[in-house]
């Protein structure tokens, strides 16, 4: 035995052909298992290289790692050391199985630029891709088809190995003529018009046909996405005409999915569907005349948008008065006056009143807080148990309390988002252009916002205010995180632990929320705002909910999704200059009156 060496060629390949799914990812699973019966033989070096996260997308990168928590994270090739180098050699010229030849054969690419081994793995990525490929099923087989592609042009730009590859992904859409069922052929053949490689009249083609036929049944999605890569491929065919004619198809698919969302009565979801078809017809000319038309069916979706969000509740307070109250406030305000006027717009949730008012509901009996209520997210996993009042476990009458707190701020989070904060948006949307430029003039000072970091926030504010607020939130919901660390390291306080190796991992959010500095910097209501909306296992927990992907697009763009955005402009603009002329502005104007 070596200084470190691996198992032998036998044993690799009785496991590999064992192995659930002859795939990376059910390798490593398999050496893992070996590993707890034989942890002396370096199966878990194997897993570790085998669970590398694979993006096939990346030529230059294209094994990241699988996990990364603060500074911590697992194995990436760069962290191999020659004596690893050398026994995976061995193994590569030892083992025939294709996924693992084309993982191993990929590193030792990235890392000795051993291009022998680089030939071998394209080689063993079509063929791995081959063997898994299901048009059900189809990301799999794709990624390996593109890795192969890219790295034979890593190997020789205008080789023969690279036309190879080529030559066999479009074979692979030839074959199926349009008939896989999702989106193996689309991907194929936007890798194919990548390339400049192919019969582009047969492909776009199918394109064509796959477009009409996803058309005629309503999966306008699909249709689109195939519209767009018909017309870059008759771009290429010289065919400008029809390819224009592509275009405008895969425009008309935006209209037809806003109009079914209408004809569902969402006019939230069509809001957004409108926005993309205008910006889409923009982009042809021939479709730009209608343009008009488009822009008054957005408008009259976002005046549906609020009649929607007021019909959707079973509150019975009438809060038409409220929106017309904000739309007399709102209205003719400068952009400054009008954004910070809506970063104050409405009070925070006062966690001492939420108490008081729980614990005067328990004291009533209220049939519903004598009965445990189970919590689920929204992928309907149960994830927390409030317990029912009067049971005498102290405890369990503090967890009772802290649930129908989060019932009460629930409910004034609803009113403030449906009679006071959505029609304020609509009203600065309807009398502001609302981009990048005009927030960031006015948030850029902003004391929260650490150093390199603008950008994100003044995207995220802007995408709010196009309703977007899935894609806010994804931005915003980590930066805050940091941003928060960042306030508590301004006050003095280290939010990381340092081990004893120097080893360094930041403070989770709820640590950051929980250290009296916070309170005193930001104040206890905003620190219950973001306890409980960002961290709170029985609120909508809206930190875990996002950094593990337990919520889709339509569950972030609610109304706790738009508070929660509103929450993170406040803080913004709470420390900015323009927000302290604002208030000089208000303090002067009162006084006069």
């Amino acid at each position: 035995m070596g200084l470190f060496d691996l198992p032998g060629a036998a044993a690799l390949e009785r496991l590999l052909t064992a192995a659930t799914q002859r795939e990376c990812h059910a390798y490593a699973l398999a050496f893992r298992g070996e590993h707890e019966r034989q942890p002396d033989e370096n199966w878990d070096f194997l897993a570790q290289v085998f669970d590398f996260l694979f993006t096939s997308s990346s030529p230059a990168a294209p094994f990241g790692p699988m996990m990364v928590s603060g500074d911590r994270r697992t194995l990436i090739p760069d962290d191999l050391s020659d004596e690893h180098l050398v026994a995976l050699e061995k193994a590569f010229g030892a083992v025939d199985d294709p996924e693992f030849r084309a993982r191993v054969g990929d590193v030792l690419w990235l890392r000795r630029r051993n291009a022998v081994a680089a030939r071998e793995a394209v080689g063993a990525y079509i063929a791995s891709g081959s063997r898994l490929e299901d048009p059900k099923h189809w990301t799999l087989s794709l990624e390996r088809y593109e890795r192969a592609i890219r790295l034979a042009r890593q190997l020789g730009p205008r080789g023969e190995l690279l036309r190879q590859a080529l030559q066999y992904l479009e074979a692979r859409v030839l074959h199926y003529d349009g008939s896989d069922p999702l989106y193996f052929s689309l991907k194929a053949m936007e890798l194919l018009d990548e390339f400049a490689f192919g019969d582009f009249d047969a492909l776009a083609g199918i394109a064509g046909r796959v477009a009409q036929a996803s058309s005629s049944t309503g999966d306008h999605d699909r249709a689109r996405s195939y519209f767009l890569v018909q017309a870059r491929l008759l771009r290429r065919a010289r065919r400008t005409d029809d390819a224009e004619a592509a275009r405008s198809a895969g425009a008309e698919c935006l209209v037809r999915d806003a109009e079914a969302q209408e004809r569902g009565g969402s006019f939230m979801a069509a809001r957004r569907f409108w926005e993309q078809a205008i910006s889409a017809f923009q982009d042809c000319p021939a479709l730009r005349p209608r343009l008009p038309e488009l822009r008054r069916r957005l408008t009259e979706a976002g005046r549906r948008t609020l009649d929607e969000m007021r019909t959707a509740t079973s509150d019975p307070i009438d809060i038409r008065e409220h929106m017309r109250a904000v739309r007399e406030r709102m209205g003719s305000l400068s952009w400054d006056d009008a954004f910070f006027q809506f970063a104050m717009l409405v009070v925070l949730v006062e966690p001492e009143g939420l108490r008081r008012n729980a614990v005067e509901v328990g004291r009533g009996s209220i049939v519903h807080t004598l009965i445990q209520a189970d919590v689920f997210d929204q992928a309907g996993r149960k994830i927390a148990v409030r317990p029912p009042l009067g049971t005498g476990d102290a405890e369990q009458e503090e967890a009772a309390i802290d649930g129908l707190m989060d019932e009460g701020a629930r409910m004034q989070r609803h009113l403030h988002v449906h009679a006071v904060l959505a029609p304020a948006a609509r009203v600065m949307r309807d009398e502001h252009i609302i981009d990048e430029a005009a927030v960031d003039v006015l948030i850029k000072d902003s004391a929260f916002i650490p150093e390199g970091r603008l950008s994100l926030f003044v995207r995220a504010i802007v995408a709010g205010f196009k309703f977007d607020f899935s894609t806010a939130l994804h931005v915003l919901v980590p930066q805050a995180e940091n941003a928060l660390r960042h306030v508590l390291e301004q006050r003095g306080v280290v939010a990381r632990n340092i081990d004893r190796d120097g080893v360094e991992e930041v403070w989770s959010v709820e640590r950051v929320l929980a250290h009296r500095e916070m309170a005193e910097v930001l104040g206890a209501d905003m620190v219950y705002e973001l306890r409980s909306l960002l961290a709170g296992r029985v609120g909508p927990n809206l930190r875990n909910v996002i950094a593990h992907g337990l919520a889709d697009e339509n569950t972030l763009n609610s109304e706790t999704g738009f508070y929660l955005w509103w929450v993170f402009v406040r803080l913004v603009a709470l420390t900015t200059d323009g927000m302290a002329a604002w208030i000089e502005r208000r303090r002067t104007a009162d006084a006069g009156g």
